[in-house]
């Protein structure tokens, strides 16, 4: 389901997932946007279904976590065999992007516990096909799930 196709009240249920998906109730979300609780988790379905709800994850502060640096590398894919799913799967690679550039192509987040546990994933993502351009240490991150679809919350 496109973005285009999602009304007002798909957009409001999506707020609603986004600000505590998981501790709101569909009765909660169906006070909120004034349907039945049977309608809201019919439509929870349909977005999951469509891939619009692609699922649901914690924000996790990796420093309070132990994972302390968290890192930003980025890369440049040196073939064509290169995937991010496989990329992924690294341990410790928290999140991967690929970008239409030609250099610097790739985005990674990276968390550690230990310079030799840095070091032993940056020699997987070597083997993923991956030339990394450039290491940033994360100093401060601030998370929206949920950017907004042109409306404002209630």
């Amino acid at each position: 389901m496109p973005p285009e196709n999602l009304d007002e009240l798909d957009r409001k249920i999506l707020r609603a997932l986004a600000d505590d998906a998981r501790n709101v109730t569909t009765e909660e979300i169906a006070d909120q946007v004034g349907l039945a609780s049977s309608t809201v988790a019919a439509r929870i379905n349909d977005l999951e279904e469509d891939g619009v709800v692609d699922g649901y994850a914690p924000m996790i502060d990796y420093r309070q976590a132990g994972f302390d640096p968290h890192m930003i590398l980025f890369g440049t894919a040196i073939d064509d065999e290169f995937s991010v799913e496989d990329t992924l799967a690294v341990d410790g690679v928290t999140c991967v992007r690929r970008l239409a550039t030609d250099e610097e192509n790739v985005l990674i987040e990276l968390v550690a516990a230990s310079q030799e546990e840095i070091e032993r994933r940056l020699d997987a993502l070597d083997e993923q096909g991956l030339e990394i351009t450039r290491t940033e240490v994360l100093r401060e991150e601030a998370a929206q799930p949920l950017g907004g679809f042109g409306d404002d919350p209630e």
